[in-house]
């Protein structure tokens, strides 16, 4: 069956559908938040949201080469693709190990990290080029997923972080430092501008100066 409004459509079965009904609410009441930060006034096509009731439907979604990678094996419950999102239903989604002690609204939050994902490709100028170091820290960010705030320096060479970035450990916290460090210096324009062709950053720059503004961050903490 379908649930939809005027941004989202999401597919489900009928034994879903009151769930259904609460994540569509959620989501509503984050939509303009999201869609007026990266300047939309309409998305090009409404959003699908598919929940899998099995894991295996998932796992062929997220092959590649005929193998699931190893980078997704356990902690990977949602991707988007063509604008859509494709996500794990929340018993399935608690089963991972990584991500048993998380809660409902941890995973509604899941859901508005893809909807960013989803208007962020709407701007982007060239979407054959996505760097996920960018492309993750603005979804971190503006789906407010705290959990990554952990003020830890980056330690990592730069070129992993652009051509390596999801095999690399706290992947994730070093994106939502980064675009942390871009929304406290950047002006909303240039950092639309940024967003709209992130291949363009100069991620060595960015990883020494995003370094400087955490140490100062953990000295006033002192």
């Amino acid at each position: 069956m379908q649930i939809e409004n005027e941004v989202f459509m999401i597919k489900c079965s009928e034994s879903d559908e009151t769930f259904a009904r609460e994540i569509l609410e959620s989501l509503e009441r984050e939509q303009k938040r999201i869609m007026d930060f990266f300047g939309i006034e309409k998305l090009s096509k409404k959003v699908e949201i598919i929940f899998y009731n099995n894991l295996q439907d998932f796992i062929d979604l997220r092959t590649e080469n005929g193998k699931y990678p190893e980078r997704y094996q356990g902690w990977n419950v949602a991707t988007v693709k063509n604008g859509n999102i494709h996500i794990l239903n929340f018993d399935l989604y608690k089963n991972a190990p990584q991500h048993e002690d998380t809660t409902l609204e941890d995973y509604k939050k899941v859901l508005v990290h893809e909807f960013v994902h989803s208007c962020h490709e709407e701007i982007l100028l060239n979407k054959s080029i996505m760097p996920a170091l960018i492309m993750e820290g603005i979804a971190t960010q503006l789906s407010e997923q705290t959990k990554y705030d952990l003020n830890r320096k980056i330690e990592y060479d730069p070129q992993d972080l652009t051509k390596n970035f999801y095999n690399i450990k706290f992947c994730y916290v070093f994106a939502y430092e980064i675009m942390g460090y871009l929304m406290a210096t950047k002006s909303h324009e240039d950092l639309l501008r940024i967003l709209r062709e992130p291949h363009k950053i100069d991620v060595e720059d960015l990883v020494n100066k995003t370094n400087e503004f955490i140490e100062n961050k953990q000295s006033l903490q002192k």
